[in-house]
């Protein structure tokens, strides 16, 4: 906080008076707050059963951007969700036209430190895959020796393809593309014996851009790690903050098996962490970043909770169905953990 800020919320504190809380929140999350809705960046490619609905853009990505909206504003709608690459992704978080990016883009080094973003929090642990055209691929993928692989540019992915040909000392020729769709063409139309990209991205790919997903087959490999997170700002970390928990408590709901239809029965819990979560009992500092008593049981309301979401729009409900792995519950063996909310 500015020392002028600290000045007037001291001579309010003296008056007995409540400061607004624009004078604590920072100004990202003061921007939000003044505006009434969050601007939101998502990817621009059908990942993760990314789609146009009744409402706009709807997909697992799209809704943690619905979860801010939720959190803040109890309106699913409060959000204006704008399509865009990686790349221009990052870059309107670094200019401020945009309050987070939300989509398939995997946290790095050179992102938090030479871009001066950070990761509110991972949401999908993925990692980068292959596919290929059913019967083309006999045997580990490392025996095949000679291939053309169709990969994106400007993304981490080309450079991780470019250290496992390395590694494995194979004669693969990898074939950039400056879009996702002329990646997908030249692999259908069997330009390439492969595609690379995350492994969340080939099965939405399997599974929406083919008549027959049987003639493709999507390799046990995994070649590199790609946690898929929601960026912002180093610039605000209060609105860090805000956006990481608003996501940890769709995680803590799960973790009590509170649902988007059973959190009313809820509301008498006994249990302290409950009671906590759905704003029975309060949370100290909520006031300061414009959160209400209740903002976490108003996700919880609008969206569910993390294994609803998933299994909406990637898992058993969707056409994907994507198998949750690493994004399971710690307690089943997975990384899907939210710190406790006291």
């Amino acid at each position: 906080m500015s020392t002028p800020k600290i000045v007037l919320v001291s001579l309010f504190a003296c008056l007995g008076i409540a400061a607004p809380q624009s004078l604590y929140a920072g100004e990202v999350l003061k921007n939000v707050l003044d505006r009434g809705y969050v601007k939101c960046a998502v990817g621009n490619r059908p990942v993760a059963d990314t789609r146009i609905g009744e409402t706009g853009y709807e997909g697992f990505f799209p809704e943690f951007c619905r979860v801010l909206s939720l959190a803040l504003f109890n309106d699913r709608n409060a959000v204006e969700l704008s399509p865009v690459s990686i790349r221009y992704g990052l870059q309107s978080i670094q200019e401020g036209d945009v309050d987070a990016y939300i989509s398939n883009v995997t946290w790095t080094f050179s992102r938090d430190i030479v871009r001066k973003l950070t990761a509110a929090t991972v949401l999908y642990y993925d990692g980068q895959g292959f596919m290929s055209h059913k019967g083309t691929v006999r045997g580990r993928l490392p025996d095949f020796q000679k291939a053309k692989v169709c990969v994106s540019r400007s993304t981490t992915t080309i450079a991780n393809l470019e250290d496992y040909i390395r590694y494995h000392n194979l004669k693969w020729e990898i074939l950039p593309f400056a879009s996702s769709e002329g990646r997908n063409a030249a692999f259908f139309a069997r330009k390439c014996e492969l595609l690379t990209a995350d492994r969340l991205v080939l099965a939405s790919t399997r599974a929406t851009a083919t008549d027959d997903a049987e003639k493709y087959v999507l390799h046990d490999e995994i070649i590199s790690k790609e946690p898929l997170v929601a960026y912002v700002s180093t610039s605000d970390m209060e609105w860090a903050n805000v956006v990481r928990w608003s996501v940890y408590a769709t995680i803590a709901a799960e973790e009590k098996g509170i649902t988007r239809a059973n959190y009313k029965n809820h509301l008498s819990s006994q249990d302290p962490a409950i009671r906590r979560l759905l704003g029975v009992e309060p949370l100290k500092g909520i006031k300061a970043v414009g959160l209400k008593q209740e903002w976490a049981r108003n996700i919880i309301a609008g969206v569910g909770n993390y294994g609803e979401i998933f299994d909406r729009y990637l898992g058993k409900n969707s056409n994907i169905k994507v198998k949750r792995r690493l994004n399971r519950l710690w307690r089943d063996g997975g990384l899907q953990y939210s710190p406790p909310f006291r």
